[in-house]
């Protein structure tokens, strides 16, 4: 059967691109999990932090959702949730949405996307190559093709970096790709992270590279056995990249951590203070001097992996997709949603925001052109 639409990819920006298709037009989803948005499900602790009021498009993502029946709450970051504080009805509420002519393969994994000029009964646009599990290879045809394969973050999900490859093999240029919204891996003279591991303080955290500071942030930090982590750390990790050709092991010797664990206290507060207990838990106030509060230097030796990792840095160069619809400028009838493109936001519904909304988009710029048709 050719397909209307085929949407590779079942996750925030699939499912988005699903439930916005007119209620006639034949879709095609393929999914390589089990279920669709499993990934979606994992996000905001469970609970889904689906947009930010600082993102620009955030009120066309709320009406998106209103208009399928989930209400919202915002908290005093500018986290939007929704009500009912879980992810898994985020999922359920965008599946009711779809119509029935959207058909879901899961189990699919795609190997190959070709343009198609000719074929069975002279079909044109794309050929999807693939297969469920062990079986035989598929071919699926459709007139339109959505890549919404997300990136290589949190392979546990699924999102494994397929779509870079296939987005390359269509022409289109792929972005170096790390992983970012991590924890840090540090070092400390006299320090075992492993003794700290659990511990939580509330701290400033200043990012250098050499000489330079590049960013700030505030906020909670976790200790881990071999670092720091906590959101105030994974919105660091954009900032550390290795130069084309440089070694990562090179690249990270450049970067430190300057932390401040009294951030509420002047150097003045913390004159004359015997120890560091009272402001920090015993723990740290072993190996703390008062005077070190202000300004502990760490040394950032690795930014945690793909798995531990919740966004892609880099991906699908954005200079060869219309923004406004997600369609290719390279490959008429192609477009890209999500996280395979070279977009990244901190942490608190920045990136699910990109994922929903270039989802919309392209259903609805597919909507337009086929009813011009």
């Amino acid at each position: 059967m050719k397909y209307d639409v085929c949407i590779i990819g079942g996750g925030a920006a699939g499912l988005a691109a699903a439930a916005s298709f007119h209620k006639d037009t034949r879709v095609c989803v393929l999914e390589k999990n089990d279920i669709a948005g499993r990934k979606v499900l994992a996000t905001g602790g469970g609970r889904c932090n689906l947009t930010n009021a600082a993102c620009e498009n955030h009120e066309m993502v709320l009406e998106f959702f209103r208009n399928l029946g989930l209400e919202t709450h915002c908290d005093e970051e500018g986290r939007y949730y929704p009500y009912s504080n879980r992810a898994a009805d985020v999922v359920e509420i965008l599946m009711s949405a779809i119509g029935e002519n959207v058909t879901f393969r899961y189990g699919f994994d795609v190997r190959v996307v070709s343009r198609v000029k000719g074929g069975p009964d002279e079909i044109n646009g794309f050929m999807i190559t693939g297969s469920c599990g062990e079986g035989d290879s598929e071919m699926i045809f459709a007139d339109r093709v959505i890549i919404a394969m997300g990136g290589k973050a949190g392979p546990q999900f699924g999102t494994t970096g397929d779509g870079y490859t296939i987005a390359r093999t269509l022409g289109h240029v792929v972005t170096r790709v790390f992983p970012v919204l991590s924890g840090l891996e540090c070092e400390a003279d006299g320090v075992d992270f492993a003794a700290l591991k659990g511990i939580r303080a509330r701290g400033r955290l200043v990012l250098h590279r050499l000489d330079e500071a590049l960013a700030e942030e505030t906020g909670e930090i976790q200790f881990t056995e071999d670092g720091i982590s906590g959101i105030c750390v994974f919105n660091l990790t954009p900032y550390i990249k290795a130069n084309p050709g440089e070694k990562p092991a090179d690249a990270m010797k450049k970067y430190r951590v300057e932390v401040d664990l009294a951030p509420d206290y002047s150097e003045e507060d913390l004159a004359g203070r015997e120890h560091s207990f009272g402001i920090v838990t015993g723990a740290l106030a072993e190996i703390l001097e008062p005077q070190q509060l202000k300004s502990w230097t760490l040394q950032v030796t690795g930014v945690k992996g793909w798995k531990d990792a919740q966004a892609t840095s880099g991906g699908v160069d954005l200079e060869e997709i219309n923004m406004d619809t997600m369609e290719s400028r390279i490959v008429k009838g192609l477009y890209f949603a999500g996280e395979i493109l070279n977009v990244q936001g901190p942490c608190g519904g920045f990136n699910l925001q990109n994922a929903w909304e270039t989802g919309i988009k392209a259903a609805k710029a597919i909507n337009a052109e086929m009813e011009s048709e």
